[in-house]
């Protein structure tokens, strides 16, 4: 990780509180609960409780929205450290993409459904809102950055809408809840190593406390973890041109040494337990550096193929950055960096027999740098045809959910809320090379522009309330309430210069407020079970996303002329999203088909409109409405005693449903016009077999075409792919000293197909082709083997 300009980490208050729930464990290491007491007993409630909170069914049960989740078993059998975002790719109408094999490449991450875009699907950790999952995150963070995936208990995916109470302003569509892990109730110890190609190993280490008692009604328990990973891109070759700042192990490498991708992790969860209250304690540290793959156009991937990457050598990129296409791949020091820590303290209490109480404050800080050494697009850039740049990140935020439950008369009644504070800088900085004909060495003492330098101030607040009756003695279920919402957004030009820079005009920009707000977005659903087999749902909601908020590529970045027609013109992404559908679960047959209708009303979609490194204005296509209607269906199947079949499928048609004016008096003919990055059909299938410690699973994915220009030019036009995935483990119990031994083996894209992942990494197009799509992994495979005593 790169910083060439001070900034602190964030308060100690992080530390504190990740000291405190340490303290909190190893202070209640005296007493070991024995078997059959209260403590047991208590445990035991709590567990049961969280099994209510979260989804606990494959396939939504007993929800009035559309739901599906993947739990500990799916992620276990995914090669270890993949982040929880790739396994859930397999759920009905759930399009991920990434470039790397992991889901952690974040520049890469996508995802969509129902033709819901990555900034209209709201994501939670534990409750706490991971923001809109933009690459330069203003508003949280990534999955794999706020938790080790080891340490993920599952996850929730709700296609349509999320609850009421969802932390997130941004899920306009659906929201994917992610949840932590419990401590195990016994004192472990737990070791693993990864090794694979690409140069990939990985080392973990996790100490669980087990159960201990505190007195009669009282205990707790928890652990703590440290991982690192480290491994090459799986193509091409990627080094480090600024200087490194370590916090943990970090550029020093690991056992085997550094990777040109690597990331440290460390976690702290603590739970304390008196009777039906519970406090949770939560701390994570992530320092992650990784080297970018090139953006490849359409014709680039079908010419040269997906093997394409940056230029390692630097003649060759000289000469390419001088040509008349220098943004078809850059010198290799290409690269982002990312520091983070997360904690929160939640309190859950019983207020009296039939009220409960649950408390959430929250803490985020983040440090970031991406460096390019990219073309200069001319000598009013740099006297040489290179020259380097680096964007920084800062971000620290705060906030706090509560959330009541009152259990009366014929009602079951929810309230609650959500307050955040967000202050999001960032700032780009672009230095000479020493001798650019000699080699690619960075002047740090010959500064040639600060491009520029801004801060965004967020203050959020949601509340919400929540009625559920229950008729026809409870096989009706109703449930209807609204949340409100308010956005206060203030952008400000921090104006700050470096001597001897050449700035550009965004020295002059004006600071400005943008608030979004919305007072009344209605929710309601039923649920009914008409036997025990049977279960039909239906639901319908309103929401609203927040504007293109990001002070580095949102409506701030927009010129004075585009932003007050913006301003005018353009109100914020609204949405009425309707489902229903059935559920059925009949011995060995659990299934669910859900038809869905969205009705969007000014869709925002981001244009390209200049290359890839080049610093320019944002630009936003106001499409207007858009209609979303399709069918998905989950149905898993156990075919024998160990031997069973999960398949899931989606068809989505997404349309723009009108022209929309692009400026004040240009027309685009947009009606009609699928909308990006939506595959009409998708499909997943796995078969897996479990037996006296041994697992295999083969699975399958389906992609249709997607389209990344608003027109759907032929140019712009990806085809569709099918790729399949093999895990084997087996794990021993018998050796003497050791609780289990667990030996795993995984192949990803075993046909090894060649396919493009993402698309709209420099944005999407009105027509034709960019350099703004990804290719997806080789065939890679990777070994492990994990111990616990």
């Amino acid at each position: 990780m790169s910083f060439l300009r001070p900034n602190p980490d964030g308060p100690r208050s992080l530390f504190v509180l990740a000291t405190l729930s340490l303290v909190c464990v190893a202070a209640a290491q005296a007493q070991v609960a024995p078997p059959g007491s209260r403590a047991n007993t208590a445990r035991d409630s709590i567990q049961r409780l969280r099994t209510v909170e979260v989804v606990g069914s494959r396939v939504g049960r007993g929800k009035a929205r559309a739901g599906s989740a993947v739990d500990r078993m799916d992620l276990q059998l995914a090669p270890v450290g993949t982040s929880a975002l790739k396994v859930i790719e397999r759920l009905p109408g759930v399009n991920m993409q990434s470039a790397d094999p992991f889901g952690t490449y974040e520049w890469s991450n996508r995802i969509t459904m129902r033709g819901f875009q990555t900034q209209q699907i709201g994501q939670t950790f534990d409750g706490i809102t991971l923001g809109d999952m933009s690459y330069g995150n203003f508003n949280g963070l990534g999955i794999g950055r706020a938790i080790d995936p080891d340490n993920l208990g599952g996850a929730t995916v709700l296609q349509g809408s999320g609850a009421l109470g969802t932390s997130s302003t941004n899920n306009l569509g659906g929201v994917v809840q992610y949840t932590s892990a419990e401590p195990f109730s016994k004192r472990t110890i737990s070791l693993s190593q990864m090794v694979g190609e690409a140069n990939t190993r990985r080392t973990a280490g996790r100490f669980d406390t087990g159960l201990l008692t505190l007195g009669a009604n009282s205990g707790s328990d928890g652990f703590v973890s440290l991982s690192r990973i480290d491994n090459d891109k799986w193509k091409g070759s990627g080094v480090r041109a600024s200087p490194a700042a370590d916090v943990l192990i970090g550029s020093r490498g690991g056992l085997f040494g550094v990777g040109q991708t690597w990331q440290d992790q460390l976690n702290v969860k603590a739970q304390y337990f008196n009777g039906p209250h519970r406090v949770v304690a939560y701390y994570g540290l992530s320092d992650r550096t990784e080297n970018d793959y090139a953006d490849l156009s359409l014709k680039r991937f079908r010419s040269s193929g997906r093997d394409w990457d940056q230029y390692s050598n630097w003649s060759q990129a000289l000469a390419a950055a001088s040509s008349t296409t220098p943004d078809e791949a850059y010198f290799h020091t290409a690269q982002g960096a990312r520091r983070d820590h997360l904690a929160y303290l939640k309190g859950s209490f019983q207020l009296a027999e039939k009220a409960r109480l649950e408390v959430q404050p929250y803490l985020h800080t983040n440090r970031g740098a991406g460096d390019w050494t990219a073309p200069s697009y001319g000598a009013s850039w740099s006297p040489d045809p290179i020259y380097f740049r680096q964007t920084q990140y800062g971000a620290q935020r705060y906030g706090t959910n509560v959330k009541a439950t009152f259990d009366l008369p014929g009602n079951e009644l929810e309230v609650g809320g959500w307050y955040e504070r967000n202050e999001a800088s960032i700032r780009r900085v672009g230095w000479r090379l020493q001798n650019a004909a000699a080699g690619p060495t960075v002047d740090f003492d010959n500064v040639l522009r600060l491009f520029f330098d801004r801060t965004g101030t967020y203050n959020t607040t949601l509340g919400y309330i929540q009625n559920t009756n229950r008729l026809i003695d409870g096989r009706l279920k109703l449930s209807y309430g609204f949340k409100a919402v308010n956005i206060a957004a203030d952008f400000v030009n921090n104006r700050r210069t470096i001597a001897r820079a050449a700035t550009l005009p965004d020295s002059a920009r004006p600071n400005f407020s943008f608030p979004t707000s919305a007072a009344f977005l209605p929710q309601f659903g039923a649920v009914f079970s008409a036997s025990e087999q049977d279960e039909f749902f239906a639901n319908i909601a309103e929401n609203q996303n927040a504007l293109p908020y990001s002070p580095q590529t949102g409506v701030y970045n927009t010129n004075a002329t585009a932003y007050q027609f913006f301003r005018d013109n353009t109100k914020a992404e609204r949405a009425t999203s309707i489902e229903g559908g059935y559920r059925i679960r009949r011995g060995a047959v659990e299934g669910s088909l859900t038809l869905f209708n969205v009705a969007y009303r000014n869709r925002l979609i981001g244009v390209s409109v200049c290359p890839l490194t080049a610093t320019c204005v944002s630009s936003f296509a106001n499409v207007g409405g858009v209609t979303s209607r399709g069918a998905e269906g989950l149905l898993a199947v156990t075919l024998a005693p160990g031997l069973s079949l999960t398949t899931s499928a989606a068809y989505t048609r997404a349309t723009i449903d009108n022209d929309y004016a692009s400026g004040r008096t240009d027309t685009v003919r947009a009606r009609g016009k699928r909308v990006v990055d939506t595959p009409q059909l998708l499909g997943n299938a796995q078969l897996r077999y479990q037996s006296k410690g041994f697992a295999a699973q083969l699975g399958a994915r389906h992609v249709s075409e997607r389209y990344f220009s608003i027109l759907n030019s032929a140019d712009s036009k990806v085809p569709a792919y099918t790729t399949v995935d093999a895990n084997l483990e087996y794990t021993v119990r018998s050796v003497p000293g050791i609780r289990e031994l667990t030996l795993r083996a995984n192949a990803l894209n075993l046909t090894d197909t060649s396919y493009i992942g993402t698309l709209g990494t420099n944005g999407f197009t009105l027509s034709g082709d960019s350099q703004t799509v990804l290719a997806g992994a080789r065939r890679l495979v990777f070994f492990s083997i994990g111990t616990r005593f």
